[in-house]
């Protein structure tokens, strides 16, 4: 797991077999509930979130990498039961382990963010989205209420008032429609979303943390075989 302590993160995952697990409301607002049920208990905040048909998008911070762990394992894991439960199937969900990308400073947050809002109109599902009902574009646009969300903090520096924060995302939106959104962003892919030289230096330190745990999986098999 490549989250710290007190950090900002992005997690996605599929369903099993890229399947669409997710596209009725019923799953969606099940994973909702499930989030907005033990985010305070596992002291999650939740930024953003958009759900697609077969995965969500969720960006927020974390106070502890383990709680952060066992949140996504215990909402993955009661979503799954529920899903098959009421669909009389059996098996896998979730497909493998979520994707959780560390996130440096409130600028890389606020990119993902947008990112995340738009994931619909990249999909060709949607022209804006504003169309589209499970994301929150409408907390952050229009000041739905939304008790899943903790207003980012890149978001709350964008005006004194609610209204001029709205106005503000709401344009900054519009100017991204205009193109960038058709842009493909890595933000899923990697391991670590900033600048380039933090990237590459907690690339590095992961890869020596992972070469560490092969030398002691190695030895530990060693010492077994050769007892």
């Amino acid at each position: 797991m490549v989250i710290d302590d007190q950090s900002y993160f992005h997690v996605t995952w599929k369903c099993h077999n890229s399947d669409w697990l997710l596209q009725s409301e019923w799953a969606k607002k099940m994973y909702y509930n499930l989030l907005l049920r033990f985010k305070e208990r596992y002291k999650i905040q939740i930024f953003s979130y958009c759900f697609m048909s077969n995965h969500p998008h969720i960006t927020g911070y974390c106070e502890e990498r383990e709680l952060f762990s066992d949140f996504f394992r215990i909402v993955n894991s009661l979503f799954a039961r529920a899903y098959n439960k009421r669909h009389a199937r059996r098996g896998q969900v979730v497909m493998d382990r979520f994707k959780s990308p560390q996130i440096k400073s409130d600028a890389d947050l606020e990119k993902v963010m947008f990112y995340v809002d738009l994931n619909p109109v990249r999909a060709g599902m949607i022209k804006h989205p504003k169309e589209y009902e499970f994301t929150s574009f409408h907390y952050y646009a229009h000041g739905k209420f939304d008790p899943l969300i903790t207003p980012a903090p890149s978001y709350l520096e964008m005006g004194s008032s609610p209204r001029q924060r709205q106005k503000i995302y709401s344009k900054m939106v519009e100017e991204i429609l205009k193109d960038d959104w058709k842009k493909k962003k890595p933000y899923s892919s990697i391991a670590f979303i900033g600048n380039p030289m933090w990237v590459k230096n907690k690339t590095h330190d992961l890869k020596l943390a992972q070469k560490k745990r092969r030398q002691e999986w190695q030895k530990r098999f060693d010492q077994r075989f050769n007892e």
